[in-house]
């Protein structure tokens, strides 16, 4: 049987558009078919963007907030525990899949965490029970949920008990439509659903604490990211804290 059957081809994407940035994503590479392969050299520099937007921010709260559990809602194959030093936090959690974690499980079990990890099968429309205080990571997920489920997770992640930083990538409508279009060219429909405001998580109590615009494919005279009270979506990475 083909991977590709058993795993989620966006996993793959990601896990190959941040190949240059992440050693062990290579590892996972050898299951991509040439059309996958293609879509994934398209959207490299965006991918590989927020990767490092998301490490760097992920580190910077982990040194203010040590002993929080790292959650990664969506996780696919990212390698984060491996790659970064992430001793400073309780565990982290990933959560995907079943079929993706097995796979995930399978070509990473000769290699060390850098912290305690625990992978739970399930996706951003029924989480599990999380600790607190917790960072929830949400990297490459969003762009591929509707806006209620979006709501949905933002309600959930809202309710959970105690402190919760969310680190997510956001991509604008505009974006979205560009990435189906990139897709469907390289025979890989994908189903895209860009944001056009922040409200969506302002409706669940969550306030905009950093915004940082993705470095790459920005024209001279392209705005800077929306302030704290804006709603314009300029593609990035967003830390949310609740407003309560």
């Amino acid at each position: 049987m083909d991977i590709l059957d058993a795993v989620q081809a966006t996993a793959y994407l990601a896990a190959a558009g941040r190949a240059e940035a992440d050693p062990f994503a290579g590892l996972f590479l050898e299951a991509m078919d040439d059309s996958s392969r293609a879509l994934a050299a398209s959207g490299r520099g965006e991918v590989l963007a927020r990767t490092r937007l998301l490490d760097v921010m992920l580190l910077d709260l982990l040194r203010v907030a040590p002993g929080s559990a790292v959650v990664n809602v969506g996780a696919g194959l990212c390698a984060r525990p491996y790659r970064l030093d992430l001793s400073a936090c309780r565990e982290t959690i990933e959560i995907d899949a079943l079929p993706v974690l097995q796979f995930k499980d399978s070509i990473l079990s000769g290699y060390q965490a850098s912290c305690p990890l625990r992978r739970i099968p399930g996706d951003a429309r029924s989480l599990p029970p999380l600790p607190a205080p917790a960072i929830v990571l949400t990297e490459g997920l969003l762009v591929y949920l509707t806006h209620d489920e979006i709501a949905a997770l933002a309600t959930a992640l809202a309710a959970l008990p105690g402190p919760v930083d969310w680190l997510a990538d956001i991509v604008s409508t505009d974006s979205a439509a560009a990435m189906k279009t990139l897709a469907a060219q390289a025979n890989s429909p994908l189903t895209l659903s860009g944001l056009d405001s922040l409200r969506v998580f302002e409706g669940a109590g969550w306030t905009v604490h950093d915004y940082r615009a993705l470095p790459v494919n920005r024209p001279p005279g392209r705005p800077s990211p929306p302030g704290k009270a804006s709603h314009r979506i300029v593609d990035g990475v967003i830390h949310l804290r609740l407003s309560h």
